[in-house]
């Protein structure tokens, strides 16, 4: 199973931080998670067409984590996407009035010559192109999720979405090969619903997690040593996401 950092900024605008998204592929299946302004155009600089889009899992609905949604659905109105297999978009209650939203403000936004399938799903575990995964209740909106992907090789990797400490964060990211944990805010400078490094090195410390990402960076944390906050409280291998960053992973082994 491959994770590609597809965007580890937030909705204030950086040139080398798209907003929230994350690409997960595993035995040629392709997954989004979240889908920011711009991680569209991610998409292409690591090749993958938009037929190769197989699934959407969004987080929440904050535009930084799911405004290209509409790039998507624009996107897949090109002919040569005619015919190709079912979009699958998964969220909380709530996604199926976002798309209704936007389809009503954008009427070109609706499926040509393919099956949109939108999916509400509750927490607990669902069958999402094969792969297991496991959604969480987050403390962030009141519809925030978490998700856990197990993938065929039996490696697990957590993505927390934007996030406030919480108990869930736990079992999230419980033995994950990979955790990828919002870290929006310094210790010195901390913000509204979102966790800071020293946070997100609790939450995977007390989790057992074999690597923490840090991701979701504000510009507050310019200037801050983010990877010493975190190791303060969790002594495993941490590391700064980066755009276009990739992490292989098998079970039980730190994620090359």
């Amino acid at each position: 199973m491959r994770v590609t950092v597809l965007g580890s900024g937030t909705a204030v605008p950086r040139p080398d931080r798209f907003p929230a998204g994350y690409l997960v592929q595993d035995a040629g299946r392709n997954l989004c998670i979240d889908l920011g302004p711009g991680v569209v155009r991610r998409l292409a600089q690591v090749a993958l067409d938009l037929d190769d889009v197989h699934a959407v899992l969004l987080t929440h609905y904050h535009t930084d984590h799911c405004a290209d949604v509409a790039a998507l659905l624009f996107g897949l109105r090109n002919p040569r996407y005619e015919g190709r297999a079912p979009l699958r978009i998964v969220g909380a209650t709530g996604l199926r009035a976002l798309v209704g939203h936007l389809t009503a403000a954008w009427p070109w936004l609706a499926p040509r010559g393919y099956e949109l399938e939108l999916v509400e799903i509750a927490p607990g575990t669902h069958d999402v192109l094969g792969l297991a995964v496991e959604a969480i209740a987050i403390e962030h909106t009141a519809a925030s999720l978490g998700y856990r992907v197990s993938g065929s090789n039996g490696a697990v990797a957590a993505f927390t979405g934007d996030a406030t400490w919480c108990d869930a964060l736990v079992p999230l990211a419980r033995d994950a090969d990979l955790f990828v944990c919002d870290s929006a805010f310094p210790a010195a400078a901390p913000g509204p619903g979102h966790m800071t490094p020293a946070e997100a090195g609790r939450a995977a410390s007390r989790a057992n997690a074999r690597r923490l990402v840090l991701t979701h960076f504000y510009p507050e944390c310019d200037g801050h040593d983010l990877l010493a906050e975190a190791r303060v409280e969790f002594g495993g291998p941490i590391v700064l996401a980066k755009d276009l960053m990739s992490f292989e992973l098998a079970p039980g082994r730190p994620p090359a």
